[in-house]
């Protein structure tokens, strides 16, 4: 524990990891207040009257269109029967964003800046060791090697959470100071009536299913920066897989091998709303291949360490 500590306190006297924290709120506050500018206004009785009326006066428009088919006919009647339901119980605009919509894209972003950027420190917390020559004071101390690189693998994950957990603290509280904070709604039209139901978005899942695929990246990463000693190579590579893994895969999914490649196994594609790019690929099956790959990138990660010469 001692040793996490250290790499703590050594990790947060740089000034790359402020930055990092700092960049995250900031792209947090920045598009939330561009949403907050440009979104629809719902927090007065007011303003939610007067969206849902012009929303009203559209649909009419259409409606009344010469030539309008009876299937846009119908559309436009159940959009104006659910407007008016609206205007009736006095719930947002159809398009107005609340805190849970807020939310939702915060998760999204955060994750993809904190994978960014956990990445970077992952691919340099033992690489930059051996770029600056610390490496042989580190190793001289009477400590295992496996316990020194456990800590700066602890470390980087840490810091990765800690990222997490600021950026969506961040956000819910300019959630709650920006946009409505009540349940958001779906209407939907069910034999003529009008229903209403409640928006449940999968916060917990959304987080846990995209950690997962940051934590696969973060290891690979961890292992180039060790074994090659060099940040922008493995910054380079995780990255590339990190952004264009979807991409890869979408090439690659006719072939039989492709369903036993780490990237195209992404725990992401499981998150609701997403699916695998690959057919026939399950959960279960793709957390195995995950778990096998990080043990081999641990294994490789650790055995090259301890047997590496850096006496030179």
């Amino acid at each position: 524990m001692q040793y996490v500590k250290n790499e703590w306190i050594k990790m947060w006297s740089q000034k790359n990891a402020w930055i990092m924290l700092g960049l995250v709120l900031a792209l947090l506050a920045f598009v939330s207040g561009m949403n907050k500018y440009y979104g629809v206004d719902s927090d007065t009785k007011e303003a939610r009257i007067e969206a849902n009326e012009n929303w009203l006066t559209h649909n009419n428009e259409m409606l009344n269109a010469e030539g309008m088919a009876e299937a846009d006919k119908q559309y436009y009647q159940d959009e104006i029967a659910m407007t008016e339901y609206r205007i009736a119980q006095d719930l947002p605009s159809f398009d107005a964003t609340m805190i849970s919509e807020h939310m939702e894209m915060s998760i999204t972003l955060t994750i993809v800046m904190i994978s960014i950027f956990t990445v970077v420190i992952a691919a340099g917390i033992v690489s930059s060791e051996f770029g600056t020559g610390t490496i042989k004071m580190l190793l001289t101390r009477p400590v295992a090697r496996w316990k020194i690189l456990l800590s700066k693998l602890v470390t980087t994950i840490l810091y990765g959470l800690t990222l997490m957990a600021s950026g969506l603290i961040f956000a819910y509280i300019l959630g709650i100071i920006l946009f409505n904070t009540d349940p958001a709604v779906s209407l939907s039209i069910v034999n003529g009536q009008v229903m209403e139901e409640t928006v449940k978005i999968p916060y917990l899942e959304m987080i846990l299913y995209s950690a997962g695929s940051t934590l696969m990246t973060i290891l690979f990463a961890f292992m180039i920066g060790t074994i090659f000693g060099s940040s922008t190579l493995a910054v380079s590579l995780s990255l590339f897989i990190l952004l264009m893994g979807s991409t890869a895969t979408m090439f690659i999914a006719q072939y039989d091998f492709a369903k036993y490649i780490w990237f195209a196994n992404d725990l992401s594609f499981y998150a609701p709303g997403s699916m695998p790019l690959i057919e026939g690929l399950t959960f279960t099956f793709s957390l195995i291949v995950n778990i096998v790959y990080a043990i081999v990138f641990l294994a490789i990660t650790f055995i090259y360490f301890m047997k590496r010469d850096i006496t030179a």
